[in-house]
């Protein structure tokens, strides 16, 4: 008798603190969006977020629930049409039918218990991530992790009353740049093949935060970076679904050369390919053209590798050495005189065609980044 009392004593509440518009929406500030519930239990929703609620967006058709951080009093501007919509303005005179004089915050739910109501803080516990908004600590409720300007997430996450929508290590923050995302970078010097690197899985840079991302992930050659930048998303190639792969080369900060590919059902290193060019600062760089090597792996011998080799014809270091671009390293007496070094060099031809060997000038960073078709 006094369950159903109280329940009675609710309803009519409840039908005294809302107001409600037919046909009707607030678009942009909703923070949780609820399903399979009636409308009074959507009002009862957004009670129990005095702190943080003013008003709901109630679809009698779907059964759906909008928690709005805002109200149309305060921004008559965002309401619109929406038919089977019903938008639904709770009144913040008086005291709540939820939580009484209980004043919560707004990372706090009001929840009713047997011995009365209190306010409960909502979030989710997260772990440190590199280059996120948010690193570590509590996720309010409803609200999804963002990354750092200049860097964009992949796979979302959001932090539900229930808890995490997915697995905490699924959400990183990827370098972004004019909308490609940098999948791998890698500067002159060294000894170290950058067909090896890119090829070889488990390296996941975006997470390690031994990596400074400031000059690892830069189109400047910087000493304080000694690693190749190598994300997971290359691990994950063949489930990435459509996109675009742009190869580039810098000299001084500066691009110099560029290729890009259509990476969609490729694996690691059949990307690289004629068949694959969609465009190339090279006018000559086509899937029609004649290559002595077209190869991620390149030409490869003891005490010499040419990796990302784009050559046109090998004519012993003459005339007739003509090339795009090549990444080499060579001991002394291996390949041409300018290669042996016993370094990483970049050597890109700087005319709008192929060139001479000889006439090649050397880039400082290489990028490898990728765009969503």
């Amino acid at each position: 008798m006094l369950l159903k009392s109280y329940l009675f004593a609710l309803l009519f509440s409840l039908a005294r603190s809302s107001s409600e518009i037919y046909g009707k929406y607030l678009s942009g500030f909703t923070f949780a969006s609820l399903d399979k519930m009636g409308k009074q239990m959507c009002v009862r929703e957004c009670q129990s977020y005095p702190g943080r609620c003013k008003s709901v967006n109630y679809n009698r058709v779907h059964l759906s629930c909008d928690l709005n951080t805002e109200s149309a009093t305060d921004k008559p501007e965002a309401i619109l049409d929406r038919e089977g919509s019903t938008y639904i303005e709770i009144l913040t005179s008086g005291n709540s039918p939820i939580c009484g004089n209980i004043q919560c915050s707004n990372k706090e739910k009001c929840v009713v218990t047997k011995s009365g109501s209190s306010c409960i803080l909502q979030g989710c516990n997260m772990p440190r991530v590199k280059n996120a908004e948010f690193d570590g600590g509590l996720l309010m409720s409803w609200e999804s992790m963002q990354c750092k300007t200049g860097y964009r997430y992949k796979t979302s996450l959001t932090c539900t009353e229930r808890g995490l929508d997915k697995n905490a290590t699924e959400f990183k923050c990827y370098k972004e740049v004019d909308g490609w995302t940098l999948i791998y970078r890698g500067q002159s010097g060294g000894t170290d093949s950058d067909y090896l690197s890119f090829i070889s899985n488990g390296k996941s840079d975006e997470t390690n935060k031994n990596v400074n991302d400031e000059y690892c992930t830069s189109i400047t050659k910087s000493p304080l970076c000694t690693t190749n930048y190598r994300t997971s998303l290359i691990d994950r190639w063949q489930s990435l679904g459509n996109f675009k792969v742009n190869v580039s080369l810098y000299k001084n900060g500066t691009k110099v050369a560029e290729v890009v590919f259509n990476g969609t059902g490729t694996s690691q290193v059949s990307w690289f390919s004629p068949s694959k060019i969609l465009s190339s600062s090279w006018s000559d760089v086509l899937s029609h053209q004649t290559y002595k090597y077209f190869s991620l792996e390149g030409h490869v011998n003891t005490g010499f590798w040419r990796n990302f080799q784009i050559w046109k014809n090998y004519g012993g270091c003459g005339a007739t050495d003509l090339f795009w671009m090549s990444l080499s390293y060579a001991e002394p007496g291996k390949l041409c005189t300018q290669e042996q070094t016993s370094t990483k060099q970049y050597f890109y031809c700087p005319a709008t065609t192929h060139c001479i060997f000889d006439q090649g000038e050397v880039a400082d960073v290489m990028t490898v980044s990728i765009k969503m078709t």
